[in-house]
């Protein structure tokens, strides 16, 4: 079989709800498939799961003539959650500049990492800086300040939950490119486009000025916050 990368295949998983869907390099889909089953239960049916895969991984590689290596998974699931905290200069002047924020942001990783166990980070944003006690949703044209401070949010997943999911997509021999939560992802819906996959992509490629990039550091077109690619890994 060919091995293009034209295409992208999405895994959407909801309560009680699996979706999997094809997009092509203009995001439109060519090929999608839903199934719900019956069932109050709110953790993921994970046999159905199994199931469903099964049944649309090979379709989906006849389709493409090309074998599925790897997804790109969306979840919504209850047991997502964020942390906020703040961090703040420890230096009573600094000129403003991205190495100062990389410096708070690595010490947020340090926080982060002594204190959120167990879980994955799907998404990590900047809520607003706080500069000599005026607050902006993006970081202004300032050339030096007093006072930085930085709230920031993490979105998390508990890792039995993703590890379950990795499991799943072993036996097909596919591996997860990319997580992301639907509650995030549809903050923007609508906004920017009614396709979520299409939010998805255009999340990876910068659409929110203030997240924290979290992929490998060999990833070309790197945001303003570069120093951050191979994040928490």
């Amino acid at each position: 079989m060919q091995n293009k990368i034209d295409n992208k295949v999405f895994l959407f998983i909801r309560q009680n709800e699996f979706i999997i869907s094809v997009v092509d390099l203009k995001s439109e889909i060519i090929y999608t498939k839903e199934s719900k089953i019956d069932d109050e239960i709110k953790e993921i049916n994970y046999d159905f799961l199994n199931f469903f895969l099964k049944e649309n991984i090979f379709k989906i590689e006849k389709k493409l003539n090309k074998f599925v290596k790897s997804i790109y998974f969306i979840i919504e699931h209850d047991d997502i959650y964020s942390v906020n905290f703040s961090v703040k200069n420890k230096m009573d002047s600094i000129f403003l500049c991205n190495d100062a924020v990389n410096n708070l942001l690595l010490e947020a990783k340090s926080c982060c990492k002594q204190t959120l166990k167990n879980v994955n980070i799907l998404h990590m944003k900047i809520d607003q800086f706080c500069i000599d006690n005026e607050y902006f949703e993006l970081l202004p044209d300032k050339k030096k300040c007093e006072n930085l401070s930085i709230d920031l949010s993490f979105v998390c997943l508990p890792d039995h939950v993703l590890d379950n999911i990795k499991k799943i997509l072993g036996e097909y021999r596919i591996s997860i490119e990319k997580t992301f939560s639907y509650s995030y992802l549809n903050n923007f819906l609508n906004l920017k486009s009614k396709n979520i996959y299409e939010i998805a992509q255009k999340v990876m490629t910068g659409l929110n000025e203030n997240e924290v990039s979290l992929t490998n550091k060999s990833s070309k077109n790197r945001g303003f916050f570069e120093k951050f690619f191979d994040f928490f890994r």
